[in-house]
């Protein structure tokens, strides 16, 4: 491990970020519902609008963000926190457990002079009206358990799930009191806006 050089994440994003040019990713919100560019400095945190769950998780949202209290949950390069901000949520929190990737999140958050707040840990309390975002494969949903993070939250928007894996997530989100509102593709990825059941108690 001493012998790994540091990864040299602007020759990355040159790589691999889409419209990346003067140090800087330019993402086009305008597909998404807004005529505006949210600038991303080259980091560690994941989203770059190169892998096609960030495609799917920014479509996804905006139908649903306007008005709204959003967390995003694993936030990376906090792309989609402050997306949802440019999209018209009402606040917008960002959480992951990589120091690296707050301090990312957070200089992009500076960068487009947004007012979106990174943490390792969620808010204690959220507003009536909240949306839960998690883009993040299978193994690490799991291990995230999204409902404990707020069981009453209006939807989940969530993707990093495979075509192949369908039923067993549909499973998991069932056993997680969700139902589905709409499902999404691109490529074999894909993505879901969940409600939570009518049936499942919550005390």
């Amino acid at each position: 491990m001493k012998n790994l050089k540091p990864v040299n994440w602007e020759e990355q994003w040159t790589l691999f970020a889409q419209n990346y040019h003067d140090g800087k990713a330019h993402i086009d919100l305008t597909p998404f519902g807004k005529a505006a560019t949210l600038l991303l400095l080259p980091g560690p945190g994941f989203g770059d609008l190169s892998h096609p769950t960030t495609h799917l998780m920014l479509d996804m949202m905006q139908a649903h963000v306007k008005n709204t209290f959003v967390l995003d949950i694993g936030t990376g390069s906090g792309i989609l926190a402050l997306a949802a901000l440019m999209l018209g949520a009402r606040s917008s929190f960002g959480i992951d457990i990589d120091s690296e990737a707050l301090i990312h999140a957070r200089n992009n958050n500076k960068l487009n002079n947004l007012s979106v707040r990174f943490a390792k840990a969620a808010p204690k309390e959220f507003p009536p009206s909240n949306i839960l975002l998690m883009n993040m494969i299978l193994s690490e949903q799991r291990i995230v358990n999204p409902p404990r993070y707020n069981p009453k939250a209006s939807l989940w928007i969530v993707s990093g799930i495979l075509a192949r894996q369908e039923e067993i997530y549909l499973a998991q989100a069932k056993r997680w009191g969700w139902a589905v509102r709409s499902r999404h593709q691109r490529g074999e990825w894909l993505g879901w806006v969940f409600e939570l059941a009518q049936n499942r108690h919550i005390p």
